[in-house]
């Protein structure tokens, strides 16, 4: 008898010992990175965007540098603040300065993509940080050497009160970008900063030698496209005309010169410019 009651212990025992060394316990299983971002990321496609966050903020957690989750982050982000219809309102500041710092800690572990670069160009701009706005659009110039980046980076440039930095820059953009949309742009950014500079008179020069350029272009564009359009370009380059005749009349005010004050009214005229 004692000997049966023994046995009966003994594999109660070890049945005790079995349970306690293998069991699992399913609700504390953590799940990976990579599940997390995978299952967030959908989620995001989806619109859910409560529980996209949610996944994609528990992936961070776990790696704080992971680009594609902080990328996926900050894009959320900022669709949650396009939502909000008044600019001002705090909500919506809230949530582009958490777009901002999630692309921002994105780009600096490694996410280079132009459309990271675009965002954080556009959310620095409309939040105002000169700063942060140059720091981007001059990578993005360099990383993706475009027309229009070297006119961002001029409008960044700006921002910060960097003459000389916009002269550089217009300068090769007019070299590298000759039937650019944005030439007669490139022209009107190098001539204000030389005003800034008190350089009128190189100024004018930068403005005589830009309406050339778009009337050039102008022309060209007149023969290919004829009466019945209009290209998207041909409107820019009409529009920077107007610009640039605009910028001629403040110097020739300035100086007092009736001549060439005259002829830069005529030409805004005849270009339909009645203000």
């Amino acid at each position: 008898m004692k000997t049966i009651v023994f046995a009966s212990f003994v594999v109660l025992l070890a049945l005790g010992v079995a349970s306690c060394g293998h069991s699992v316990d399913r609700s504390t299983t953590v799940e990976s990175k990579e599940v997390l971002y995978q299952r967030g990321h959908q989620r995001y496609l989806q619109m859910q965007l409560d529980a996209a966050e949610e996944d994609l903020r528990k992936a961070v957690a776990i790696d704080s540098s992971y680009q594609e989750a902080l990328v996926d982050l900050g894009f959320l982000m900022y669709d949650r603040a396009q939502k909000t219809a008044e600019k001002e309102d705090p909500q919506r500041i809230a949530l582009l300065k958490d777009a901002t710092m999630d692309l921002a800690r994105a780009e600096a572990a490694g996410a280079r993509d132009a459309e990271v670069y675009e965002r954080l160009c556009e959310l620095s701009s409309t939040l105002k940080d000169d700063r942060r706005f140059l720091t981007y659009a001059s990578k993005f110039a360099e990383r993706y050497p475009s027309d229009r980046q070297y006119y961002n980076l001029g409008v960044a440039l700006e921002g910060v009160g960097d003459w000389q930095g916009i002269v550089k820059s217009q300068k090769a953009a007019v070299e590298k970008f000759k039937t650019s949309p944005y030439l007669g742009g490139f022209y009107r950014q190098m001539a204000r900063a030389y005003m800034k500079m008190d350089r009128n008179q190189t100024a004018e020069r930068v403005l005589t030698a830009g309406l050339t350029e778009v009337d050039r272009l102008l022309e060209g564009a007149s023969r290919t496209e004829g009466k019945s359009k209009t290209s998207a370009e041909s409107r820019r380059w009409g529009d920077d005309r107007i610009g640039i005749l605009l910028l001629l009349k403040h110097i020739h005010t300035q100086y007092r010169d009736t001549e060439k004050l005259e002829r830069v009214e005529r030409q805004l005229k005849d270009a339909g410019f009645s203000k």
